[in-house]
């Protein structure tokens, strides 16, 4: 190891990422108290995944040497018009990129959607012109957060930072909650705040769902502490990307086999060979589905479609092929997932107890 020195960083290159693709906090304080929090963030940050924003950094850096080529005389990487592009075939950029196939399509798909690629279909199997896109400045948010002191019990207090207002780039009030001191309950929460989902807690204290759910302004609510006698809640959203669909989903398909299902929701290990398979499942999943929804499938849902496979009752492909029938406006493709995959294999278990009974009726004449 060595440490960076005043002399070194001009020898040093590296990718370019815009800040409004991260999430970053502001401090403010009064007579060296801490009196707010502010969380500049944006659209990019909370969507776009770090494959994205590292893969826009690099093809931002092909953009700057055709700029500079451009400088020297060569036309080779501008168009008539002045916009520069860059040829990329998608084993390029699985070279540049050190991403698998599915990875870059998954890529190039957040950054269109983001409205920061824009592709170019030349024909006569001339590979696509890519144009890399300006960052839109005015995505940019601020969250406003203020610290509340939360009474645990006799000497005992927790200081929690509650998220308030956030304004756009132009200052305009886009969220705001009422945090008046007169109207907060005995446990410290504000009685005109938005409704949330609740959190049921186990005996314990920790929650039963522990995936983080969100408001309808997409603030994702985290658990505080695990300590005991304690429910309180931090507004923190560091995610880059939506979360999955709630567990009500896995646990309960729509007219789903309802013991099928709870057999394999309890499955905790699942044989390397099978486990190997779950990821490109995974990645046709969140492939198929719009971008918008962003839906991905969590470790507990995997392992219930894995448990499936272990079965020996539904292969890969066909789970690979029920996905590719998930309506792409379904409110809950998880649950249609599950009922597709459910009813193929009580399809296979009809079909086999038919069999047996016509190899029986041959042997025995029964």
């Amino acid at each position: 190891m060595a440490d960076i020195t005043v002399n070194q960083l001009a020898t040093q290159t590296f990718y370019q990422i815009p800040q409004i693709f991260m999430s970053r906090i502001e401090k403010q304080y009064v007579d060296g108290k801490l009196q707010k929090k502010i969380k500049l963030t944006s659209r990019y940050a909370k969507k776009l995944s770090n494959d994205a924003k590292l893969a826009y950094g690099a093809l931002y850096d092909r953009c700057l040497l055709s700029i500079k080529s451009y400088s020297e005389g060569k036309m080779d990487y501008v168009d008539q018009n002045g916009s520069v592009f860059l040829i990329f075939t998608i084993e390029d950029l699985m070279d540049l990129l050190d991403r698998g196939k599915t990875t870059v399509h998954k890529i190039k798909r957040e950054l269109k959607e983001a409205g920061l690629l824009r592709e170019v279909n030349q024909g006569a199997n001339r590979p696509n012109r890519l144009y890399l896109q300006n960052v839109d400045a005015s995505l940019q948010e601020y969250e406003h957060y203020i610290p509340e002191v939360i009474v645990k019990g006799r000497n005992k207090e927790e200081i929690i930072y509650t998220h308030v207002m956030t304004l756009d780039y132009a200052g305009n009030v886009i969220f705001e909650k009422n945090v008046s001191a007169s109207s907060e309950g005995e446990n410290g929460s504000s009685e005109n705040e938005r409704p949330t989902n609740p959190i049921k807690s186990s005996k314990n204290g920790s929650s039963k769902n522990e995936r983080p759910k969100s408001d309808i302004h997409g603030v994702q609510i985290l658990n505080g502490t695990n300590t005991e006698n304690t429910n309180t809640e931090i507004i923190l959203d560091n995610s880059s990307r939506k979360p999955a669909p709630t567990s009500d989903e896995l646990d309960h398909p729509a007219g789903a086999d309802d013991t099928l299902s709870q057999e394999n929701s309890e499955k905790k290990f699942i044989k390397p060979e099978v486990y190997s398979l779950l990821q490109e499942i995974a990645d046709s999943y969140f492939d198929h589905l719009p971008w918008d929804n962003a839906y991905h499938l969590t470790h507990r849902q995997k392992m219930q479609i894995g448990g499936y496979l272990e079965t020996g009752w539904a292969t890969s492909s066909e789970v690979l092929h029920c996905i590719e029938r998930i309506p792409q406006d379904c409110q809950s493709p998880y649950a249609y997932l599950i009922r597709s995959v459910e009813n193929l294999i009580s399809e296979r278990k009809m079909e086999a107890k038919i069999l047996a009974h016509q190899q029986a009726n041959m042997k025995y004449g029964v």
